[in-house]
């Protein structure tokens, strides 16, 4: 009995191991950075919705100023933002749940970039996030 030719099929073993790994850590990265950026993007279009109110409707009492957001100008400013931005992003939701508040809901469907050929699956992402408008609230020093 010889063990001629015995390393050949233990190398393509090994080398389709390492293929499954390089397209799993690949996917699995793509999929961290669509997740960062979903979040970001969400991040940015609250804020863009708690800059969004009328500043003829604001109210000073001598010592501070209050800001009263409405849900169709959190909706419209969001709205723009997101379609100005949008790699695939769309916008789920934009409320003021206590009109001081901004609170934004985005999405987009993952695919992963290389082991799409073999398991086509997409992924539903979701992102929440809220702000607040600061209006002359001071400084961060330090």
């Amino acid at each position: 009995m010889s063990d001629r030719g015995s390393l050949l099929p233990m190398v393509a073993g090994m080398v389709a191991l390492c293929g499954v790994a390089v397209v799993g850590i690949v996917d699995s990265t793509d999929l961290a950075l669509a997740r960062t950026n979903l979040q970001s993007t969400a991040d940015m279009a609250a804020l863009v919705g708690a800059e969004s109110f009328n500043p003829l409707r604001s109210q000073f009492d001598g010592t501070s100023l209050t800001v009263r957001l409405t849900n169709r100008e959190v909706r419209r400013a969001v709205r723009q933002f997101v379609a100005e931005s949008s790699d695939g992003i769309r916008l789920v939701t934009a409320t003021t749940p206590d009109r001081i508040t901004a609170r934004v809901t985005v999405s987009t469907v993952w695919s992963p970039p290389l082991g799409n050929q073999f398991f086509p699956i997409q992924l539903r992402l979701e992102a929440t996030a809220s702000a607040r408008a600061n209006i002359g609230g001071g400084t961060d020093e330090g």
